[in-house]
């Protein structure tokens, strides 16, 4: 059974892969595809990827593994190969899911896109990158397809390049995650040197994930402390950037200008939650201090009430749901702060479905059916913990945060202003839509999506019992429908200026200003100080002297010396015995004179 796992799992990555390749290369080679044959290949692909995690996830009772080595320099050995267990097929099921939906959007999202072929290729190969993200076995080969998915983001981002604004917002996004992957390779190297030059057995240098509690037990060991710590702050720093957390929440603002598909796919249930796996898979470093588990807790709770509150001003719907995006996943990271992995999964998995379905039914055109307007008001009351799954993700991560009241109160006061900006979401979203009766693929994307909503709230009932949150949720809906009717929430909107000034303004020229200071104290105190300049040019003249009188006059005396020798050497050897009977009998006196004076120099030191 554990080969049939691994060898559907690798299937389940090739097959997005080869179609890439049929497409890029049919268009490459302009061999003509047709378009029903791409949207065909492509939800197939999806399906079997469902079907495939389902079926594994019903067998699997423990993690199964498959390595081969991949780079063996003596003791130096990477592994490449497929580990699958219930998170990483959880995670899978949830891509697959949600990418088949997305796929069936995007058929009518870019029926009028002539290079939709490069769309949907590039659709495919994120389904490779993400899945071999989720089963990879070691840190080696999960950096190298998180790198991967940074990329593919960034080409689905800017896939209208001919736009400028879109152009830049995908550099601005590839490179602020830049920052997160540097920190990633950072922390990978260090504990795999420490790893390599301590630990007796090689194969951690792999940094294999059912090994990560032996490893991070002996860099602990191995490691200064404070290196340690160091080690955890990159790995807590690549988890904040790639999952958009305080302060690096911007780049999703700035992938919002990517088309719909996009922002459902990638920036709402499945790039994003890399950081949060992350988190995850190397709880073991974070375990043996508590002082990191409070920094994550406190990085969560920092970026929810921080992203809730900037939503509840953002009129821009796009921007509010990202807002909500970066929110939700804090309330993750703070689950994973208190310890309870089941609770941020819980919530990951509910807000998946429904913030893409969201996502799909933003109205792009300014038209929205009549289905589609009941499939948003659903949604929207699920996730703001009303009805369906959300109440019980809601109430499961109040039951992780009760045990501390001020930690209570906060999740109340998220709670709150969850529900009021996705209520003030779906206000603003059908303002100024007209109405249509139509039922289309986005609307059987969305059936989907809320079907599945429906399934976690048969799963999760049972588990959790109704309290304070779904009061604080009412209570948002409560003040979004009150303002509205007072025509409050146009007025309201005019607030977004402050953090618009903050982003764009305020904190550019912070970075300005320290770089002018900067610039001031090279060119005018290195560059022009003239005591310094003195200095400067003193040591190149010290140094040039001592490479002439020293370094280069001791090569010439040293070649002098031995052409003298070699020429007294040659004269001495004269052939004639005479000669040589001499030069003995000098050495031989030399030398007993020699010792005759030092032995009279013992005696007398002994006298």
């Amino acid at each position: 059974m554990e080969n049939i796992i691994i060898d559907n799992i690798s299937l389940m990555l090739l097959i997005p892969l080869w179609i890439f390749l049929i497409i890029m290369c049919g268009r490459f080679f302009s061999v003509y595809v047709n378009e029903k044959i791409i949207y065909l290949l492509t939800l197939v692909s999806s399906a079997f990827g469902i079907f495939t995690s389902l079926a594994s996830i019903a067998h699997l009772k423990t993690a199964v593994e498959w390595v081969q080595p991949f780079i063996k320099i003596e003791n130096y050995i990477i592994d490449i190969g497929l580990r699958a267990d219930k998170l990483s097929l959880i995670l899978a099921l949830i891509l697959f899911i949600i990418s088949f939906a997305v796929q069936l959007y995007s058929i009518y999202n870019l029926k009028d896109e002539k290079k939709k072929y490069r769309f949907f290729a590039l659709l495919n190969l994120f389904n490779f990158g993400m899945g071999s993200v989720l089963f990879s076995p070691n840190l080696i080969q999960m950096y190298v397809f998180w790198e991967l998915t940074g990329i593919i983001s960034y080409l689905l981002i800017g896939f209208e390049y001919s736009n400028p604004i879109k152009s830049d917002a995908s550099k601005r996004v590839f490179i602020i995650n830049r920052i997160g992957d540097t920190a990633l390779i950072g922390g990978i190297i260090l504990v795999q040197y420490f790893m390599y030059s301590y630990a007796q057995n090689h194969n951690f240098v792999s940094l294999a994930l059912d090994d990560m509690n032996a490893i991070s037990t002996l860099t602990l060991a191995y490691a200064p402390y404070e290196v340690f710590i160091g080690i955890c702050f990159l790995f807590i720093i690549a988890a904040a950037v790639k999952s958009a957390q305080f302060p690096f929440y911007t780049w999703l603002q700035d992938a919002m200008e990517a088309r719909l598909p996009v922002s459902a796919l990638l920036h709402s249930a499945t790039l994003v939650v890399l950081g949060v796996y992350l988190i995850i898979r190397l709880m073991p470093f974070f375990t043996l201090n508590q002082h990191l588990m409070k920094i994550v807790l406190v990085l969560g709770v920092l970026t929810t009430l921080v992203c809730s509150i900037l939503a509840s001003i953002e009129i821009h719907p796009k921007k509010i749901l990202a807002y909500s995006t970066s929110a939700n996943l804090g309330l993750m990271f703070a689950a994973l702060g208190l310890e309870s992995i089941k609770a941020a999964i819980i919530l990951l998995v509910v807000h998946a479905f429904i913030k893409s379905m969201l996502f799909i039914l933003i109205p792009d055109n300014k038209k929205i059916s009549y289905t589609s307007l009941v499939l948003m008001v659903v949604g929207a009351l699920s996730l703001a913990g009303l009805i369906l799954s959300g109440v019980g993700a809601k109430e499961i991560i109040y039951t992780t945060f009760g045990m501390d009241k001020i930690l209570g109160y906060i999740f109340l006061f998220a709670v709150f202003v969850s529900a009021y900006y996705i209520a003030r979401f779906v206000f603003i979203t059908i303002k100024e839509c007209e109405y249509k009766k139509s039922f289309g693929l986005t609307e059987i994307s969305s059936l989907i999506l809320i079907f599945m909503n429906v399934l976690l709230y048969v799963f999760l009932r049972g588990t959790y019992h109704i309290s304070e949150p779904i009061v604080a949720a009412f209570g948002g809906i409560l003040l979004a429908i009150l303002l509205y009717k007072k025509g409050l929430l146009e007025k309201l909107s005019t607030t977004p200026k402050i953090a618009e000034k903050l982003n764009n303004q305020i904190i550019p020229k912070i970075f300005e200003y320290t770089a002018n200071c900067l610039n001031i104290i090279e060119t005018r105190l290195f560059g022009n100080y003239k005591p310094i300049l003195c200095i400067s040019k003193l040591c190149v003249k010290t140094s040039n002297w001592i490479e002439e009188n020293i370094m280069n006059k001791s090569v010439g005396i040293t070649s002098d010396t031995s052409k003298l020798l070699s020429e007294t050497d040659k004269r001495l050897q004269s052939g004639n015995i005479q000669n040589y009977n001499a030069y003995g009998f000098i050495i031989i006196t030399a030398i007993i004179t020699l010792v005759i004076i030092s032995y009279t120099f013992i005696i007398g030191q002994i006298e």
